[in-house]
């Protein structure tokens, strides 16, 4: 999405993980221009492990990932295009790891104490903002996740409904047969070109 103005954190197993400068300004208008460095440091984790579920799912689908990017408006999982059946199930990955990061903060906002106004941001993101991310992000239209992931169960039912080819060994006369038919063919060919 963006080409310039990015700065490499790390790597993830030899992904390349990204941040561009307009992370601050995307984090305080999410943060409604408040001073909320939970909810800034949050926001910017979430948008990470979005990205790197997608990454997950991609690299399972043994998609090449070329770099996951985070920035103001968001990320992105900058990976080879797989067939619409590999791009359905990618486009599940970041709401996954939303889910996945939801359950252990829903447990810690009901039973945790949290005294610091730090942490309750943090746990906030994790929360409530990360339940409205999810449904934002499964919205069935483009630029959103939910545009490819809600074809994923039509894209299912059809791999499910195809029958496989049979599978039919030949036995050894059989392919003796045929590599001796292939081979007159060829004898054949080559006589006819001379």
């Amino acid at each position: 999405m963006f080409r310039t103005g990015l700065w490499t954190l790390g790597r993830w197993r030899g992904v390349p993980i990204r941040l561009h400068w307009s992370i601050p300004i995307g984090a305080l208008v999410f943060g409604r221009f408040r001073f909320v460095p939970g909810f800034w440091l949050g926001f910017v984790a979430l948008i990470l492990l979005h990205e790197l579920g997608h990454t997950a799912l991609a690299r399972r689908r043994r998609l090449r990932i070329d770099e996951v990017q985070v920035h103001g408006l968001g990320g992105v999982c900058v990976h080879e295009r797989g067939t619409p059946y590999d791009n359905a199930v990618v486009a599940w990955g970041g709401v996954l790891a939303q889910a996945l990061a939801l359950i252990p903060a829903l447990l810690a906002a009901r039973t945790l104490v949290l005294q610091s106004a730090f942490a309750q941001q943090l746990v906030g993101v994790f929360t409530d903002t990360n339940l409205f991310l999810m449904g934002l992000n499964l919205i069935p239209l483009e630029p959103f996740d939910g545009a490819k992931a809600w074809q994923l169960p039509r894209l299912w039912w059809r791999r499910r409904r195809r029958p496989a080819p049979p599978r039919r060994s030949e036995s050894g006369a059989e392919a003796v047969e045929r590599a001796r038919r292939l081979a007159q063919e060829a004898l054949e060919e080559a006589r006819r070109r001379r």
